[in-house]
């Protein structure tokens, strides 16, 4: 037998079932080029390379049993709830008619079937001592459910003050359920969670099958007795109240939600729940908000989220069109820098078009190529007129935007590949120009902080600092 006219044989009837499979996914040309080249330049590595890094997740999910037993459930739940709310989703539309709030919300709907709804309270917390108060406090007064779920649950001083509240809250018949990321928690001790388990509360991780492990669950949310919900950048530790050991401060953050708004956050939760548990949550003893009196002063408020499964990329487009469709001004904050095209090009198109763009990151960064890929991204926005600020004190952790003084986010997305791509993620906009001069606020205060990076400062680099920058962003998607 000749062996080498079979290894070529079996090796281009490979490299044309690759060519036929990647080209079937209708990617963007240079994605398919990319992928083709690395399948068939590398054909053992390349593939364990795709299994983590470079399915149709679109696809894999609507293949899946249990997504359609969910969907089942799911789909008709949420109608009855959200038909409640069409005389006030239509009229709080008809107030917002014309201006960029109306182009976000109808994008928000239109991919994530999340309708405009009203929040009863909408307290935003830019300080950890001042948010987790708030948070350990709501905790302790629920009497019927408290679900949790974190990208990362450490174990230290915050932590055994949250566990002692939840023990107490077991012990006085409390319904527990919690959630974390597996890879976001894998490095801290499970010893408390276990603790919490054997009282009593259903314990689990997410995102924890093999080809997964590289699309995080990112999500924070808090939701107690189904009318409380919290969310933001917080996740659960000390150093998000005081830096830690590795930096002098922390600037996050959080937000606190009652009212009808909160049925979309245990919507989410629900969501995840399914997959990981099998077991549905969409029943009203969780879902109690809708039963809320919703005064006439109620705010306008809308969550959107997504999942590297979901094809619209529904929180990324919502900020790529919030942006593009300012006319004053638009304020983002975000630890990270490293974003996808689309957005980046939002950015400064909407820089050289005279509005205000500004964006802040940290100066003190957790990860170092991270840091230094956000670097190579600084000069062309500079150059469209728009103005780039590093928070000082500390780590800046909070993710954020203000458009306009009229719209405002405040949830979980950094403005990086892997937030906007890849990572479950979810962001709270807020149509109403109190809140978003809340923002405004906030952010000011935080550029008293802050260093601002000039074209001038950028161009000074020296040509071993860009190539460090421009080689660092090669390894965007999995930052």
């Amino acid at each position: 037998m000749n062996w080498t006219l079979l290894f070529d044989s079996l090796l281009l009837v490979y490299w044309v079932v690759v060519a036929i499979a990647i080209i079937a996914e209708d990617r963007e040309p240079y994605d398919t080029i990319a992928w083709i080249a690395v399948l068939a330049l590398l054909p053992a590595v390349g593939l364990v390379i795709y299994f983590f890094f470079g399915r149709d997740w679109e696809g894999w999910l609507a293949k899946q049993r249990w997504v359609r037993e969910w969907t089942a459930l799911r789909t008709p739940y949420m109608v009855s709830i959200h038909d409640r709310f069409a005389a006030f989703s239509a009229q709080r539309a008809e107030r917002i008619a014309g201006t960029v709030g109306e182009r976000v919300s109808t994008t928000i709907a239109a991919t994530n079937t999340s309708p405009l709804l009203p929040a009863t309270s909408y307290d935003i917390f830019p300080d950890g001592e001042e948010y987790f108060a708030a948070l350990l406090d709501d905790l302790a007064q629920a009497r019927e459910s408290i679900h949790m779920e974190y990208f990362i649950w450490e174990c230290d001083e915050l932590t055994a003050r949250v566990k002692a509240v939840l023990l107490d809250r077991l012990a006085h018949g409390v319904d527990l359920r919690i959630l974390n990321d597996f890879v976001g928690s894998i490095w801290y001790d499970k010893r408390e969670l276990r603790e919490l388990a054997a009282a009593g509360a259903q314990v689990a991780s997410d995102m924890t099958q093999l080809g997964r492990l590289n699309y995080r669950n990112h999500r924070k949310i808090t939701l107690i007795d189904g009318v409380i919900a919290h969310t933001g950048g917080f996740n659960l530790g000390q150093e998000y109240i005081d830096g830690g050991k590795r930096f002098g401060a922390w600037r996050d953050t959080g937000l606190r939600l009652t009212g009808p708004i909160v049925v979309e956050l245990a919507k989410l939760f629900a969501d995840r729940w399914f997959e990981v548990k099998r077991e549905s949550l969409y029943r009203d003893e969780f879902f109690r908000a809708e039963y809320v009196a919703v005064p006439d002063d109620a705010l306008t408020a809308q969550v959107v989220a997504h999942g590297v499964e979901d094809a619209w990329e529904s929180s990324r487009r919502a900020l790529a069109i919030a942006i593009g469709q300012a006319t004053r001004h638009v304020w983002i904050q975000s630890p990270y820098f490293i974003p996808d095209i689309a957005t980046y090009d939002a950015m400064i198109n909407a820089a050289l078009s005279g509005v205000d763009v500004r964006f802040m990151m940290t100066e003190h960064p957790d990860k170092r190529i991270a840091f230094r890929a956000a670097e190579s991204y600084y000069r062309p926005l500079l150059r469209a007129g728009g103005r780039i600020f590093r928070w000082t004190p500390g780590f800046l952790h909070a993710k954020s935007v203000t458009v306009d003084g009229t719209v405002s986010a405040v949830g979980t997305m950094n403005l990086d590949v892997r937030s906007l791509k890849l990572d479950k993620e979810l962001m709270v906009w807020c149509y109403d120009e109190g809140v978003a001069s809340r923002c405004e606020q906030i952010f000011e205060s935080d550029m008293a902080d802050c260093r601002e990076i000039t074209l001038e400062e950028v161009e000074s680099w020296g040509w071993r600092r860009r190539f460090g920058n421009s080689a660092a962003r090669l390894g965007s998607n999995v930052m």
